[in-house]
């Protein structure tokens, strides 16, 4: 058991506490430990008290007077760390005071515009903001930072169970959960600008977060990829652009920019090589010959794009009329494409590293849905037996 019979004063609510941590010697060393914007620091203060314990009688009351005297001078050292913070956080609530809400977003967006490639991010924020602005009516331009507190994103999460679209339709409980998760990292960055002293999010429970849909995404099988390459389609445009995805894993965005000077194409390898532009990431992948195939017969200059194809809501009647000219019960959308790509991979003992790597993920998590969607699979092929 350590060191000192003395117990530490930290008084019962203090923002900087002192601890000790046994070392090798049988002594202790004293840290600071405090939490500033929601970063937990501990810092060594290079005082340390003496084992008690292990010393002879005749040197007990020496080492309990130095005990005394280190633990006087890292308490008085605690309260000027203790100052320094509250100073630091009157300071940034002043911040928040002066700073309105809706001046910060656009502040942020801005930002995000200048550091960001692509622009999803920014739309998505822009989205967030058009729904603060039907939260709070007239108030959404005179709103401070500071005003922005637990009970108002208790206020502005239960807005989301009840708030619609434009085409006022209910607002699913996954574009919910996803606009809280953006505003929640606006507040974020608003703790690291010194605008607002931490989260007011980090104060809610997890019970009272909207919870996303179980997503349900549609994949092709092998069987029902072979039926669509059979079956014609009103659009050959589409359907060319759309089994090229299922050979590559291309989004609907990519498809469309895409240009013949992206691609390579020679008759042992051919390659394509793009910037995503939902990532704003460079993608370069080896084509197969399945993907080659799909392409057009007459190849452009390189200016020119790859596919010719209609508006985004004549290729889902386009697609849907298709899927039900080839007897497949599935509600197929152009992205199922994207996700047949992810599941053939992994179906045949792709490692997730690179199925991420080929699909452009930013995050590996979004790649983990294909490797559960083929474990599924060879449970399934197992329960039969």
């Amino acid at each position: 058991m350590v060191t000192s019979e003395l117990i530490i004063p930290n008084p019962p609510h203090a923002i900087v506490r002192v601890y000790k941590k046994k070392i090798k010697n049988g002594n202790a060393s004293l840290y600071l430990d405090y939490n500033i914007r929601g970063i937990r620091h501990q810092e060594c203060m290079k005082l340390y008290l003496m084992n008690e314990m292990d010393l002879k009688w005749k040197f007990k009351k020496e080492a309990r007077l130095h005990n005394i005297s280190v633990l006087t001078k890292a308490m008085e050292l605690r309260m000027v760390k203790e100052k320094e913070i509250l100073n630091q956080n009157i300071t940034i609530e002043e911040n928040g005071k002066n700073k309105k809400l809706h001046l910060y977003i656009e502040n942020f967006m801005e930002e995000s515009r200048q550091c960001r490639k692509g622009n999803s991010y920014v739309k998505t924020m822009m989205n967030v903001k058009a729904h603060l602005a039907k939260f709070l009516g007239e108030k959404f331009y005179t709103i401070t930072l500071e005003e922005v507190t637990p009970q108002f994103c208790r206020r502005f999460i239960e807005y989301f169970r009840k708030a619609t679209k434009t085409n006022g339709k209910l607002l699913s409980p996954t574009s919910a959960s996803h606009y809280i998760k953006f505003f929640r990292s606006l507040l974020d960055n608003a703790v690291m600008d010194d605008m607002i002293i931490y989260n007011p999010f980090s104060k809610l429970k997890k019970h009272e977060f909207i919870k996303r849909d179980e997503y349900n995404r549609a994949t092709l099988t092998e069987n029902e990829l072979k039926k669509f390459l059979k079956t014609p389609c009103s659009n050959n445009n589409v359907k060319q652009a759309f089994l090229f995805s299922c050979y590559t894993g291309l989004r609907l965005s990519d498809v469309i920019a895409l240009k013949w000077g992206n691609l390579k194409i020679d008759l042992s390898d051919s390659y394509m090589e793009i910037v995503m532009r939902k990532t704003g990431k460079p993608l370069s992948m080896k084509l197969s010959r399945k993907a080659v195939q799909q392409l057009p017969n007459e190849a452009g200059s390189k200016e020119s794009f790859v596919f010719s194809l209609p508006s985004r809501t004549n290729m889902s009647r386009i697609i849907h009329l298709w899927t039900k000219k080839a007897h497949i019960q599935k509600n197929v959308t152009y992205h199922t494409s994207r996700h047949t790509f992810g599941t053939m991979l992994a179906s045949r003992g792709v490692n997730i590293q690179t199925i991420q790597k080929l699909m452009g993920h930013r995050c590996i998590t979004s790649t983990s849905f294909y490797v559960e969607v083929t474990d599924k699979a060879k449970n399934d092929a197992i329960d039969l037996l």
